[in-house]
C-alpha cells in the first residue's frame, strides 16, 4: 500500500504540478470506486477525478470504464475542465508516464457534433460536455447531431464508462435522469465496467431517490475531507479565507441602482465579479455600467467582444449563456489574463457560478437557493490570502420591466414568482433568512444546509425502452426529451445567422457549425420571429428536415428543445459584446464557415467516396475491421455475440447487389452489363430511381430469409442507423405497379437480389425478397413480425448492449470505409 501511495504521489505530481490532497489520493487508491465527493469549492475536485481515472486505467483498467463522462450543467464549466485535462495529458505525456496517444479529451457541447471519438470504442477518452449534450445522447436522442447516429453515442455512453455528474446542484431534472440511468443500466447489464459519480460542495445524499434508485442510495459511499487534508496549510487557507458579508442597499434591486453600487464599490488594480440570476438582468446592469463609466459600447460588422473604454476605467466584461463559442472563445485567455491598474470588473450569470477557477476581490452577488450561493462564494478570495475580501448580496433582484414590483412591499404568488426565476420564492426566502444571520461567508462558518429537491419530471423505465426506437414520425419529429435533460420551463434552441439575402437558404447549404451556434431559450425565439427585420419585413426562420434532406421554413408549432435554426444576419438579435439581444437592430456578424456533414433519410454517405471498390472487397474489409475491433476489445467478453457480430458486418451491404443500387452507383439506368462486378463504393453519386431506398433493409431481409439470426438481422439492417425497430414506407416512395404489393423504403415485394460475391469464398444465391416480416401481426405460418422479432432481442439482449453491438459493425464499417486497402479500376 505504501509503494502505491508513493506511485500515485508521483503520478499526480507529474499530472497536475503539486502533491494531492488525501482525499484525492483515496479516490484513486480505494478498492471500490467511491459514488459520491462531497468537498467544498476550490478543494480540486476537477483534478481528484482526472486524476483517480487516469490512475485506474493505467494500473488497473478493469475497475473502471475505458471512457470517462465528465458532465457538466453549463459550457463555462467544460472548457475550463478540457483545459485541465488536456494539461494533465501533456504532462504526463512529457514524462513518459503515458504513450503520446493513449489518451485523447473530446468536449460535447451546444452545437459540437465533431463525432471523432465515436468510431473508436476500443480507445481510452475523456468525454467532456454539458449535461444538454450528455444526457440527451445518453437517451439515443443526442442535442446538435444527426438523428441516425443517435444510437451509436447512445451505445458507447451505456457501456463500459465512468460517469462523473459535478456540480449536481445546478443540474435540475437531469439529477434524476443520471440517477435513473444508473439504475436501468445495473437493470439491463452493460458490456464494461459501469459506474455513476456525483460530486458538490453541497451534495445531499437524498437529492439521488428517485423512483428505481432509491433502493441503492443508502449503500453508496461518500468521500470527504479527511482531517488530513483540513491540516494542509493551502486547505487551511481556502476554508478559513476572509470574505466579510453582508447585504447590498436597496437600490441594488434595479439594474441602475446596481450599476451604481459596483462603481462606487469597486477597488482599482482588484477584480469585481457580479454575479446575477437573469441574462436580461445581467445585460441591463452591463449596459447601466457602461455607461457610469463613459464606455462606448464598438458597434458595427467590426465590432469586438470588448467596448471602448478610457484608460482610466477598469475592463468591463459580460458573460452569460446566450453567446456563440465564436465570442466565448475568449473568455478563458479574458479571465486569465491580468488586470491593469484600474482593475476589472466582470458582470456575469450562473455560468461562472460553479467550477469556474476565478477569484475576485469584491462579489456583489443576486439572493439565490442556498447552494448556489455557496458556490458564488467560492468565486471570491478563492484562495484566501486577502485580507479584506467583501460580498454584498441583493435581495429580490428585479429587471428593468420589474420596476414597478420592486417599490411593493407585498406581493402575490404570481409576482414572487417572476422576481424569483429561474428559482422559487420558497427557496430565496430560505437563503435570505440564513444569509441574515452570517457576516462571514469563509467554508469553514457557512451552515450546512440542504433545500429539498423534487424533481418535476423522472425518466421511467417505459421511456427509456420508446426512446430505443430512433424512427421519426412522419413529420419528422421524435418523444420530446428536454423534462428529462434539464427540466425546469424554459429549453433552448441552438441560433446561427447567414447571409440568405432575404430569400432562405439554398438546399444544399450546410448546416450551422459549432461557433455559429447561439444557444437560447424557445420563449425568447418565439417572441422574437413575430417581430421584423431591419427591411421591416417579417423575421424568418429555417430548420434542417432530415426526412428530405433539405432546409425547410420554420413555423411556430415546430419549435422544440434540441432545434437548430438558422436566421438572415438582417434579423438582428446578437451583439458581439452583449450576445443574445432581442432588442439589438445591427447586422449580426457572420462566423466563419465550417464545413459539416448533413445527412438525409437517402444519404449512404460512406458509399460515394473518392475511389471505387467492388463489395467483394469491402465486406471482407469490413469483417477483418469487426475482427480487429473484437481483439481490442477482448476484456469486454464478447465471445457470445462475435460470431454473429462478423457474420451480419461480412454480409451488411449484400443488398447493395439490388439492381436499383448499382444502377444508381454505376450511373446508368438499365441492368448492369454482364461480367462487371458489383460495387460497394464508387466516386459518382445521385439519387435512386425510388425514392428513399435502404439497401441495408434489402440485406437484412435477405438473411433473415437464409435462416440467419434475429441479431444477426438486425445487425446488418441498423449500420446507416435508418433501419432499425420500426419499418414502414414513406410518402413520396414510388409504389409497384401490382395493386396491394407491400412495399417500404425502396424494396418492393418480390424483388430479385442478384448472386453476389462478398469475397472470401463466400457466394450468396439470388433470392426474392420477401415483405411479410414487414407487416403487423405474425404470418400465416406463425412467424412473428419484424417488430415482434426486433422487441424480443431488444428484451433479451437488453437495450445497452444491444446498442453498443449496433455501434461495433458501425464502427468497422465506417472504419473500412475510411481506410480501404483494395480498390477496383475498370479495365
Amino acid at each position: 500500500m505504501a509503494e502505491d501511495v508513493a506511485a500515485f504521489n508521483a503520478f499526480f505530481q507529474a499530472a497536475f504540478g503539486h502533491a494531492p490532497f488525501d482525499y484525492q489520493r483515496r479516490l484513486a487508491l480505494s478498492e471500490k470506486l467511491y459514488a459520491l465527493v462531497n468537498v467544498p469549492t476550490g478543494a480540486g475536485k476537477t483534478a481528484a477525478v482526472l486524476g483517480a481515472w487516469l490512475w485506474r486505467r493505467v494500473r488497473r483498467p478493469d475497475s473502471v470504464g475505458r471512457r470517462l463522462v465528465y458532465c457538466l450543467p453549463m459550457r463555462t464549466l467544460v472548457e475550463q475542465t478540457e483545459r485541465v485535462a488536456q494539461a494533465a495529458l501533456t504532462r504526463l505525456t512529457e514524462h513518459g508516464i503515458v504513450g503520446k496517444d493513449q489518451f485523447a479529451v473530446h468536449v460535447l457541447m451546444g452545437g459540437d457534433v465533431s463525432d471523432a471519438w465515436d468510431m473508436y470504442p476500443e480507445r481510452e477518452y475523456m468525454l467532456i460536455g454539458t449535461q444538454d449534450m450528455l444526457l440527451s445522447r445518453a437517451l439515443n436522442r443526442g442535442y446538435a447531431m444527426s438523428r441516425f447516429r443517435w444510437p451509436v453515442h447512445f451505445g458507447l455512453l451505456n457501456n463500459d464508462c465512468l460517469w462523473v455528474f459535478d456540480e449536481i446542484q445546478l443540474m435540475g431534472d437531469g439529477l434524476a435522469t443520471s440517477t435513473q440511468l444508473a439504475a436501468f443500466r445495473e437493470h439491463y447489464t452493460t458490456f464494461g465496467a459501469h459506474h455513476s459519480l456525483w460530486m458538490s460542495a453541497t451534495l445531499a445524499r437524498d437529492w439521488l431517490k428517485t423512483i428505481d434508485f432509491q433502493g441503492a442510495v443508502e449503500t453508496l459511499s461518500a468521500l470527504e475531507l479527511s482531517d488530513a487534508d483540513r491540516a494542509t496549510v493551502n486547505m487551511v487557507q481556502r476554508l478559513h479565507a476572509v470574505k466579510y458579508l453582508a447585504p447590498a442597499p436597496q437600490d441594488c434591486r434595479m439594474p441602475d441602482g446596481l450599476a451604481a453600487f459596483v462603481k462606487a464599490s469597486h477597488t482599482p488594480g482588484t477584480q469585481t465579479l457580479v454575479v446575477l440570476n437573469r441574462v436580461a438582468r445581467a445585460r441591463e446592469t452591463f449596459t447601466a455600467l457602461t455607461r457610469y463609466y463613459g464606455v462606448t459600447p464598438t458597434r458595427g460588422r467590426r465590432a469586438e467582444a470588448t467596448a471602448v473604454t478610457p484608460t482610466e476605467t477598469p475592463a468591463l466584461h459580460l458573460l452569460h449563456s446566450r453567446f456563440r463559442p465564436h465570442e466565448r472563445q475568449s473568455w478563458p485567455q479574458l479571465l486569465d489574463t491580468p488586470y491593469a491598474e484600474q482593475g476589472r470588473i466582470i458582470v456575469a450569470t450562473q455560468v461562472i457560478e460553479a467550477g469556474v477557477d476565478l477569484s475576485s476581490h469584491l462579489l456583489i452577488t443576486d439572493l439565490a437557493p442556498y447552494a448556489s450561493l455557496v458556490q458564488r462564494f467560492g468565486r471570491c478570495n478563492r484562495t484566501g490570502t486577502l485580507p479584506d475580501a467583501r460580498i454584498f448580496w441583493v435581495d429580490r433582484p428585479c429587471n428593468t420591466r420589474d420596476e414597478k414590483l420592486a417599490s411593493q412591499h407585498t406581493l402575490d404568488g404570481k409576482e414572487q414568482e417572476r422576481i424569483a426565476a429561474p428559482y422559487t420564492w420558497d427557496a430565496l426566502e430560505t437563503a435570505r433568512a440564513l444569509l441574515s444571520a452570517l457576516a462571514s461567508a469563509a467554508p469553514a462558518t457557512l451552515p450546512p444546509h440542504h433545500d429539498p429537491f423534487q424533481p418535476s419530471h423522472v425518466l421511467r423505465r417505459r421511456d427509456v425502452l420508446d426512446l430505443f426506437d430512433t424512427t421519426p414520425d412522419l413529420s419528422g419529429y421524435d418523444l420530446d426529451i428536454s423534462r428529462f435533460v434539464r427540466g425546469g420551463t424554459e429549453h433552448d434552441v441552438m441560433v446561427a445567422w447567414r447571409e440568405l439575402g432575404g430569400r432562405g437558404p439554398q438546399r444544399t447549404a450546410p448546416r450551422p457549425g459549432r461557433n455559429e451556434l447561439c444557444p437560447v431559450s424557445i420563449g425568447d425565439v418565439r417572441s422574437f420571429l413575430k417581430g421584423k427585420d431591419l427591411a421591416g419585413k417579417p423575421r424568418q426562420a429555417w430548420m434542417w428536415h432530415a426526412l428530405d434532406g433539405a432546409w425547410q421554413r420554420l413555423r411556430e408549432d415546430d419549435l422544440r428543445p434540441g432545434l437548430t435554426l438558422l436566421l438572415d444576419t438582417t434579423a438582428g438579435g446578437y451583439d458581439r459584446q452583449r450576445g443574445w439581444d432581442e432588442s439589438s437592430r445591427q447586422v449580426v456578424d457572420v462566423v466563419p464557415l465550417e464545413t459539416t456533414a448533413d445527412e438525409a433519410l437517402d444519404d449512404d454517405p460512406m458509399t460515394y467516396r473518392h475511389y471505387t471498390q467492388t463489395l467483394a472487397a469491402h465486406s471482407r474489409e469490413a469483417r477483418l475491421a469487426a475482427e480487429q475491433l473484437l481483439q481490442a476489445l477482448s476484456d469486454l467478453e464478447l465471445d457470445t455475440w462475435a460470431p454473429e457480430l462478423l457474420y451480419a458486418t461480412h454480409h451488411h451491404d449484400l443488398g447493395k447487389a439490388h439492381p436499383i443500387f448499382q444502377c444508381t452507383l454505376q450511373g446508368i439506368d438499365q441492368m448492369i452489363p454482364p461480367q462487371t462486378p458489383w460495387l460497394a463504393k464508387a466516386t459518382t453519386g445521385g439519387r435512386h430511381a425510388r425514392p428513399h431506398f435502404r439497401h441495408e433493409l434489402a440485406s437484412a431481409l435477405a438473411l433473415l430469409q437464409r435462416g440467419a439470426s434475429d441479431l444477426t438481422v438486425y445487425l446488418a439492417a441498423c449500420h446507416h442507423g435508418k433501419v432499425r425497430l420500426s419499418i414502414r414506407a414513406l410518402p413520396g416512395e414510388t409504389k409497384p405497379d401490382t395493386p396491394d404489393m407491400p412495399y417500404a423504403r425502396g424494396i418492393w415485394a418480390g424483388d430479385t437480389l442478384p448472386a453476389a460475391d462478398l469475397g472470401d469464398g463466400v457466394i450468396i444465391p439470388a433470392l426474392a425478397l420477401d415483405l411479410e416480416p414487414l407487416l403487423l401481426g405474425a404470418s400465416p405460418a406463425g412467424a412473428p413480425s419484424w417488430l415482434d422479432r426486433m422487441l424480443t432481442l431488444r428484451n433479451r439482449m437488453g437495450l445497452f448492449r444491444l446498442a453498443y453491438l449496433e455501434c461495433l459493425i458501425r464502427a468497422a464499417d465506417v472504419r473500412a470505409s475510411a481506410y480501404p486497402q483494395e480498390i477496383w479500376h475498370a479495365s
